[in-house]
């Protein structure tokens, strides 16, 4: 609604319509509940970006040290790792050697048949790997798509003996699926895989060309 004022002078009329404020900013403000939803969601794409870049960098490192490493370093100090033994000891690995529990391990960066990657460990004062438990398993997987071990049934097939004599508890340890086959006309030898759909122990031909892994008891 609108008012007029008139004044007994000269003629002068004012008019005054409807006061109409012009919009604040506050009307086009984002509430307060929303804004603490944007920072979380902001926050949270930061962090799974950092986490995507940390993983791909600790990848390309641990590649990067296999490719230098013709003598199968994969990453370890100069001096090896170090452990502590149950009488306090401090035990020390190889220069190139990973350690887990009371063993040292070499896992190589070349490759080559069942007998020969045995020989080359037993250079080392060492033998193809001993897979005692699931726990040990997880540990040495991932490290190559596949990897020669410690086990093989040529003595008699289907029973499946570790290198230093002792039978393979099958139930103990995880196997692919559908392993051991013995396909291919025969697939005496064991070794470790890691891929898709395709992860644990399995038979392979002694003959074929693969990484292995070492075992040794720690250096006190």
């Amino acid at each position: 609604m609108a008012a007029v004022f008139k004044s007994h002078g000269p003629q002068v009329s004012i008019e005054i319509g409807e006061y109409e404020p012009f919009p604040t900013n506050d009307e086009h403000k984002t509430p307060p509940r929303f804004k603490h939803v944007h920072v979380v969601l902001l926050a949270f794409g930061i962090l799974c970006v950092l986490q995507a870049v940390l993983n791909i960098t600790l990848r390309l490192a641990h590649s990067e040290a296999v490719e230098k490493g013709e003598t199968g370093d994969i990453g370890v100090g100069e001096t090896g790792d170090i452990g502590v033994g149950e009488t306090g000891d401090i035990s020390i690995c190889p220069q190139g050697w990973l350690l887990f529990g009371s063993s040292c391990y070499y896992v190589s960066s070349q490759r080559k048949s069942w007998d020969s990657s045995r020989r080359d460990c037993l250079q080392r004062h060492a033998d193809l790997v001993i897979i005692n438990s699931r726990q040990e398993q997880a540990f040495l997987t991932g490290f190559t798509k596949a990897a020669w071990i410690g086990m093989s049934d040529r003595v008699q097939e289907g029973n499946w003996i570790w290198v230093d004599g002792t039978p393979v508890n099958k139930d103990k340890l995880e196997w692919s699926p559908g392993q051991p086959d013995g396909a291919f006309g025969g697939e005496d030898c064991g070794d470790l895989r890691t891929m898709i759909n395709f992860l644990g122990l399995n038979d392979f031909n002694c003959s074929a060309r693969s990484q292995w892994i070492c075992e040794k008891e720690l250096l006190l």
